[in-house]
C-alpha cells in the first residue's frame, strides 16, 4: 500500500482515508474514524477487517488509472461473473433491514461517508459513495408501502472491472455496506 498514494486519484499523503477509515502509509496505523478506535491485530474483528482493507486495497493500487464514465451496472453485467458463486444479495438485504423505513437514515449515513443523494432512475432514493477515488458505488432504496416491501440494489461504475475482479467488487461492497450501516 506505500505506493498507492498518488496513484489512480489517491491524494499524494501519507494518510489514506477510505471508508470512515484512516490508514497511515509509512507506519501501518490504521484508525476507524467512526469509532475513534485504532485497527489492531489483537482484535479478531479488526483483523478481519484489516485483512479486507488490505487485499481491496492491494488490488487498487495495481490497476491502471481509468476514470468513471457515469455509466453504471449491477453485480450481473459484471465479466466472469457466471464463474463466482458471490452475489449480492445479502448485502441488499443489509440495506433494506437497516434503512428500508427511511430514506433519511440512509442519506445521513452516506453523508458521513462523504457519500451524497443523486438522481437514479429506479428507487426512492439514491446515494453515491465514491468508495475510492476512481470507484464511485450508488446504493439504491425502494421504501416499503402499503403494497410492496422495502428492496435495495447496488450499482457500479461500469470502470470498476478495471481495477476490481468480481471477487474483490464482492468483498469491497461488503466492507462499504459494513461501513454505512455503522456510520447511522
Amino acid at each position: 500500500m506505500r505506493n498507492l498514494p498518488g496513484r489512480n486519484g489517491v491524494p499524494e499523503s501519507n494518510v489514506i482515508s477510505f471508508l470512515g477509515y484512516e490508514l497511515d502509509t509509512e507506519t501501518g496505523q490504521k484508525i476507524d474514524t467512526l469509532s475513534g478506535n485504532e485497527i489492531t491485530r489483537g482484535n479478531r474483528t479488526y483483523r478481519s477487517i484489516s485483512h479486507t482493507i488490505f487485499y481491496v486495497l492491494s488490488a487498487y493500487s495495481d490497476a491502471e488509472d481509468v476514470k468513471p464514465t457515469g455509466n453504471k451496472i449491477s453485480s450481473k453485467q459484471f465479466r466472469g461473473n457466471q464463474f463466482t458463486r458471490r452475489g449480492y444479495t445479502g448485502e441488499a438485504i443489509n440495506l433494506v433491514k437497516n434503512f428500508g423505513s427511511s430514506s433519511e437514515t440512509l442519506i445521513n449515513a452516506a453523508q458521513v461517508l462523504g457519500g451524497r443523494v443523486v438522481d437514479f432512475p429506479v428507487g426512492d432514493v439514491a446515494v453515491e459513495l465514491l468508495v475510492l477515488p476512481r470507484v464511485p458505488m450508488v446504493l439504491v432504496l425502494s421504501l416499503a408501502d402499503e403494497e410492496f416491501p422495502a428492496e435495495a440494489w447496488i450499482y457500479f461504475d461500469e470502470t470498476i472491472e478495471s481495477y476490481f475482479d468480481s471477487e474483490q467488487t464482492y468483498f469491497l461492497t461488503h466492507l462499504t455496506i459494513k461501513r454505512i450501516v455503522e456510520a447511522r
